[in-house]
């Protein structure tokens, strides 16, 4: 039970015993016993009104409230001519009306404060004790009903508040997303600049050289043969250019070892604000150049999905050896459901695809407390041992 339940129960019990003491100073459970059968009735009812606040909240339930007290306050005055419970019907009334009507203002509270004055002089009640705790019990309706429609009113702003900031958080992990799509195309751009500058400076120098070669064979044959050797180099070296920002261009793939997996984790820690933490028990050159482009595809694929999906905070990425196999696990502390209710969307399901074409495997669920975790398997140097894999495991 927590602080609020705690407080509900001490404050309902509080006002049971109060209402039965000021009933019973009264004089309600003395007589007849049907008579006391009745004003235990009515002293129920009574109560009900403030431990059972869900029950009578709404607008109809307050009606038949005032209803089931205005039957059991006439079977009082006819049956047993208990004229005084006409002030707990006022009370009542009144304050049923300000909670439907009115609102929580200091007006209605003086109005129900004179009209169980008036109701007490018209009657002719000489009892203080009497009237003191039919005002008291108004007093104690009207603060219920006040400190009610607060709390509704909190409530609303509370939850519009909390819809507000769900709908600004799906937003800023949009813009997170977007934030990382638009890093990969200007490292892209940035490589397409690169190869054009590089080549672009290698085939001008062919180009040139050439030029001159057509005079240099007839006119100097030993300096055109020198000539074309640097051109040989030329072309080599635009060639290596091409290959160096083509493999950059495929995600930077053309880094081997694990720089470019760190590299990764780190756009995502900057663009999408996650925390990470990486622990490798592979060497840095020890992934082949094929697995390493895998594993950086499982990875940027896993982080795509933590991103726009998950709302997490951090993730967990552990990178080593088992049964022969290497082993990328990448753990977040977002959301996820069962299990058995993580579908498998389109980001699953092609990391999965390049997995099997390997020969590896991949595997999800839901982590405990809470959170995701995705197992990507590769054949160790999957290049090489794809066909005895397949053999191995059937993919």
């Amino acid at each position: 039970m927590d602080l609020q339940d705690r407080r509900f129960v001490i404050r309902a019990a509080a006002v049971t015993v109060f209402i039965a003491l000021l009933m019973h100073l009264n004089g309600f459970f003395a007589g007849s016993p049907v008579k006391i059968a009745l004003n235990v009735l009515i002293w129920a009812t009574f109560v009900s009104r403030f431990v059972l606040r869900a029950f009578w909240q709404p607008r109809a339930m307050s009606i038949a409230f005032v209803g089931l007290v205005a039957l059991e306050t006439a079977a009082g005055i006819i049956w047993f001519k208990e004229n005084v419970l006409i002030y707990y019907l006022a009370a009542i009334v009144v304050t049923t009306a300000i909670r439907l009507f009115l609102g929580p203002r200091r007006v209605p509270l003086l109005a129900a404060m004179i009209a169980v004055t008036l109701l007490y002089t018209a009657l002719g009640e000489v009892n203080l004790t009497s009237f003191a705790s039919f005002v008291i019990i108004a007093v104690f309706f009207y603060v219920n009903v006040r400190s009610r429609r607060e709390r509704d009113s909190a409530y609303e702003a509370n939850k519009r508040h909390l819809a507000e900031l769900q709908e600004a958080y799906a937003h800023l992990q949009e813009a997170s997303a977007a934030s990382m799509r638009n890093a990969v195309l200007d490292e892209r751009a940035r490589i397409a600049r690169d190869i054009h500058d590089a080549v672009g400076h290698s085939l001008t120098s062919l180009i040139v050289q050439m030029q001159a070669l057509r005079y240099m064979i007839a006119q100097d044959p030993a300096q055109a043969e020198q000539s074309l050797s640097g051109m040989l180099g030329v072309a080599r070296q635009g060639l290596q250019d091409i290959r160096t920002s083509v493999h950059a261009l495929a995600d930077d793939r053309a880094v081997s070892g694990l720089a470019p997996l760190r590299a990764l984790l780190a756009r995502m820690e900057a663009t999408a604000g996650v925390g990470y933490a990486f622990r490798s028990e592979l060497a840095e050159d020890e992934a082949g150049e094929a697995d390493g482009a895998l594993l950086f595809s499982v990875l940027q694929e896993a982080i795509t999905n933590l991103v726009r999906h998950s709302g997490a905070t951090r993730a967990d990425v552990r990178l080593y050896r088992e049964n022969g196999r290497i082993v990328l696990l990448v753990r977040d502390d977002g959301r996820a459901g069962a299990a058995g209710g993580v579908r498998e969307g389109f980001g699953l399901k092609t990391m999965r695809a390049r997995l099997e074409e390997q020969g590896g495997r991949l595997t999800w669920r839901a982590a405990e407390p809470h959170g995701f975790e995705i197992k990507a398997e590769l054949p160790d140097g999957s290049g090489e041992e794809t066909g005895d894999r397949d053999d191995d495991d059937g993919r």
